[in-house]
């Protein structure tokens, strides 16, 4: 099944096939979360309330993330499924399962959809939503949700492709999407004044369009996936297969975005001005955290592909290159954060207020990423090697308890937003020494794992 878009990850440079195999991935999430950070824009400038609309598209952030998370984690197994099934050159397993990722991601789409959509306005309520932004919130929600379907179709589509190796052609179709989706927002918002709903309108639509994409390319009839929707089939061992490595990251993911959520009900006891400056460096935020997303999923890919071959020592270079290469990133990036926060900020709004508050989050979060590189990429190398239900206990003990905690039973001794947020750092620190110690104790029963099958193979062949 090889070909011109496929990377074979398993040979060559490790640090160059990692770096050309991620550089797309970036460029993908990096336009994805424009996708976002445009809505935030467009409704920052030119919306008839700029702080009212600011606030109700960053409301509901963390919990539509809370609602997809179990399907975002099953992709992640559909991933890594793939990708071992690929290393190995298992094609007739790897087919079945690609069908059945494609129909987790349609089946899963229309229940977060209407979930979402049904739900909306009492999810904002749970988390303290203020009534000055609850009717534009519920809206932006909802019409959000609406485009989740085919949000689905294309994460699991992409993810796919990348399992082969292509992070090429992903980024090419988040890129036609993004374009869409920024003319969109202005011709909605500026033209017809639908402020929050109008720029949902445009991520919706964009959505469609990836969604459309991806499934032309896997069902090509003369493409190298060989895919046919007469042939689409279900196989419960693909399930099976999916569902192990990619519940635990679904779970993962639902109980981090409850920390999140609660995060959020946290910042929602101050005023709109906070709340705004929030929403605001959550945007920025989002960007910089897919410098660590984008590494992490190419972990899992190059990952995946190496263990299909066993090949551990090449997975644990691959893990060391892409934790030196995301430290250097963040070191960088540091330098100018810590410098000129209101900066980024004010590429969000005018509001001087809005852009103090925003700049007191970029400086602790965005600045401390560097902190949690070890943490995700740990966490990919292990879930590439099938291992998924001890990195996400470990998650939830280090990252998710700890910031109940802090909330719970030190925050309110102290009502401040700078001091709430420092809750980030401190867990990403905890989980990153936990992380590195789990990646070497499996990396070292796997190799054992193996060296026993090899053992048992050459005795039955003496036989």
């Amino acid at each position: 099944m090889a070909n011109r878009h496929s990377m074979d990850l398993t040979t060559g440079s490790v640090f160059k096939k990692l770096l050309l195999f991620t550089l797309p991935i970036l460029a993908s999430n990096m336009i994805q979360q424009l996708y976002h950070a445009a809505d935030v824009m467009v409704v920052g400038q030119f919306a008839f309330d700029p702080v009212t609309s600011l606030a109700a598209v960053g409301s509901s952030g963390s919990i539509t993330t809370l609602i997809l998370n179990v399907f975002l984690g099953l992709s992640v197994g559909a991933n890594v499924a793939c990708a071992n099934l690929y290393g190995r050159g298992d094609h007739e397993n790897l087919n079945k399962t690609m069908y059945t990722s494609l129909i987790l991601a349609v089946v899963g789409g229309i229940f977060v959809g209407i979930v979402g959509f049904a739900f909306a306005r009492p999810l904002l309520l749970m988390t303290g939503c203020p009534p000055t932004i609850i009717e534009e919130a519920t809206t932006y929600m909802q019409i959000i949700f609406l485009g989740q379907p085919f949000n689905l179709i294309f994460k699991f589509g992409a993810g796919i492709l990348r399992s082969h190796g292509d992070s090429k052609r992903p980024m090419y179709i988040l890129t036609a999407a993004g374009l869409v989706n920024v003319v969109l927002n202005v011709f909605f918002v500026v033209a017809f004044h639908w402020d929050a709903a109008g720029v949902a309108a445009a991520t919706s639509i964009s959505n469609l369009i990836s969604a459309a994409a991806v499934l032309a390319i896997l069902f090509h009839p003369n493409g190298e996936f060989h895919l046919s929707f007469r042939e689409v089939c279900f196989s419960f061992k693909a399930m099976k297969e999916i569902a192990r490595i990619g519940l635990p990251s679904g779970i993962n993911g639902i109980l981090f975005s409850v920390s999140n959520v609660m995060l959020t009900s946290s910042v929602n006891t101050f005023d709109d001005v906070i709340i705004a400056g929030n929403s605001a460096a959550n945007s920025v935020d989002n960007i910089l955290f897919q410098f660590i997303n984008s590494i992490y999923t190419a972990v899992i890919s190059f990952t995946g592909q190496n263990y299909g071959k066993r090949d551990f020592s090449r997975i644990h270079r691959g893990l060391f290159h892409a934790i030196l290469l995301n430290v250097g990133i963040y070191a960088f990036l540091d330098i100018f954060i810590l410098v000129k926060p209101e900066f980024f900020v004010g590429i969000f709004t005018d509001e001087a207020a809005v852009i103090a508050a925003g700049a007191q989050k970029v400086v602790i979060t965005g600045a401390g990423y560097v902190l949690y590189v070890v943490s995700d990429l740990s966490i990919g190398a292990l879930r590439g090697m099938g291992v998924a239900l001890i990195p996400t206990v470990i998650n939830v003990a280090c990252i998710c308890l700890t910031r109940l905690v802090w909330i719970l039973f030190i925050f309110p001794f102290k009502h401040d937003f700078k001091f709430l947020l420092l809750c980030y750092p401190i867990s990403w620190i905890i989980s990153s020494t936990a992380q590195l110690i789990c990646y070497f104790y499996y990396r070292k029963k796997k190799i054992k794992e193996w060296e026993e099958e090899q053992r048992k193979a050459l005795g039955l062949n003496h036989t």
